[in-house]
């Protein structure tokens, strides 16, 4: 099998099994904790996926692409690393300030005073974040994906764990346990990315490195992360805003029901972010060896197979919603139904932006994804807004799915203007992905 093909199976494999412990999490709490305090617990990972997703668009894809660009120079090969590692603790210790002085003021405005007493945990959290993140930069660099396996399903393994041992012994389940727990697997999984970072070869280099370069090389992550730091940020915003606005405007029992229905669609959603992991570091070398062409045939294969994965799972939610939502919440988030049914169509409309973003980063555009992005996450926002305080759950619903289609139409129409790309050409490789998995599962070769 290739290195590529071994890449896309870890990484999907990685996003897999982690979704199976973040539901199996959910699941167990839905049961164990009130809506408040599952909305108190929803937000602080919300919180947490912000702050690092923020911290991944700074300096994720500015520092693997270098990398890969400067593996025949050490001296800069070395720097850059170097670099990255200040900027990473840097912008770690500006977060953590700023959330310090704004936790209040969120914990007032969404009702949930619980989030007070695990936010401090994040601040020592966060600092493993800097080691952990480093070293699964590096080998996504590298083109290494075992390390970043172990280290980015360790935090969601020790959380399902602990609510295991938790539901099983009969011990009451409290948010500063779980927001330790996290912290405990995020130490495993730095150890773990260490230990497989330390088995790659990478290019060696004796001599000092001064000040200058390092400086040189922070604004050179500076100057590309900042596009894609805003470009995760509306993603984020646009991809959250609908729960964010109920939350605010409805309360957090509204919050919990609505984000019950939106644990059962990131098991959708996840191929299209492992697949993008592996696309972004081919991309450069793609328009490098074989121009716009080679573009076009890496997105609309690579969505493809995104779309027969999940095509099966939109499926089943169509046809049952309400025993899907049994047996994944119980029957206090019944109402949660209605909405599974209209955010499961996320998941056919997100790998084409999903795509459109890795693509305009890895080709060096990546001015241009924010553009976008944020275009859809103002959009999101006004819709969220006045669509909640007309019909209320749906409406946030509705909104996100509307926004979805306009940020669909506009996307594809630059990607036909540039790279020739064609939605429905990336539709027609689904049935070879079908064949080709069949031939795996059977043992025959292409």
């Amino acid at each position: 099998m290739s290195q590529t093909k071994t890449n896309t199976l870890f990484a999907l494999f990685e996003r897999a099994l982690g979704m199976l412990f973040s539901l199996g999490t959910a699941m167990l709490l839905l049961r164990s904790l009130s809506k408040e305090d599952f909305a108190a617990w929803g937000l602080f990972l919300l919180i947490t996926y912000f702050l690092d997703m923020a911290r991944s668009g700074l300096i994720q894809n500015g520092l693997v692409r270098n990398l890969t660009l400067t593996r025949e120079s050490p001296q800069s090969y070395v720097s850059l690393k170097q670099a990255a590692f200040l900027l990473n603790v840097f912008f770690t210790f500006c977060s953590n300030l700023i959330l310090w002085l704004i936790m209040d003021w969120i914990a007032d405005s969404w009702n949930v005073p619980q989030l007070l007493g695990i936010i401090p945990v994040y601040f020592v959290l966060s600092f493993i974040q800097v080691i952990l993140t480093h070293f699964n930069y590096i080998q996504q660099a590298l083109h290494e994906f075992k390390g970043i396996f172990l280290a980015n399903i360790s935090s969601k393994a020790a959380i399902f764990c602990w609510v295991v041992y938790c539901y099983v012994s009969g011990a009451s389940v409290n948010l500063f346990s779980l927001a330790m727990a996290m912290l405990l697997g995020l130490c495993i999984g730095s150890m773990a990315s260490w230990y497989f970072l330390q088995k790659l070869v990478q290019p060696k280099y004796m001599g000092e490195n001064s000040f200058n370069q390092i400086f040189h090389w922070i604004k050179q992550l500076i100057s590309y992360g900042k596009w894609v730091l805003g470009t995760n940020f509306s993603t984020m915003l646009y991809k959250n805003v609908d729960k964010l606005s109920l939350g605010y405007l409805i309360g957090p029992a509204a919050f919990a029901v609505y984000e019950a229905a939106g644990k059962v669609t990131q098991l959708v959603e996840a191929p299209s972010f492992s697949i993008a992991s592996v696309v972004f570091p081919k991309g450069s070398e793609r328009l490098r060896e074989k121009g716009p062409n080679g573009i076009k045939l890496l997105y609309e294969r690579s969505v493809g197979a995104i779309l027969a994965i999940v095509l099966p799972f939109i499926l089943g939610i169509l046809l049952f919603p309400e025993t899907i939502m049994l047996l994944f919440a119980g029957d206090a988030y019944l109402e949660s139904a209605d909405i599974l049914v209209i955010t499961a169509f996320f998941g056919l409309l997100l790998p084409f932006a999903v795509q459109f973003g890795t693509i305009l980063d890895a080709t060096g555009k990546p001015h241009i994804n924010f553009a976008y992005t944020f275009f859809t996450a103002v959009l999101n926002l006004v819709l969220s807004w006045y669509f909640i305080q007309w019909y209320g759950l749906r409406g946030a619903a509705w909104a996100t799915l509307i926004g979805y289609g306009v940020s669909f139409v506009l996307t594809q129409l630059y990607l036909h203007r540039h790279f020739r790309i064609n939605a429905l050409q990336a539709i027609g490789y689904i049935p070879e992905f079908y064949v080709t998995s069949w031939k795996m599962l059977v043992g025959r070769k292409d």
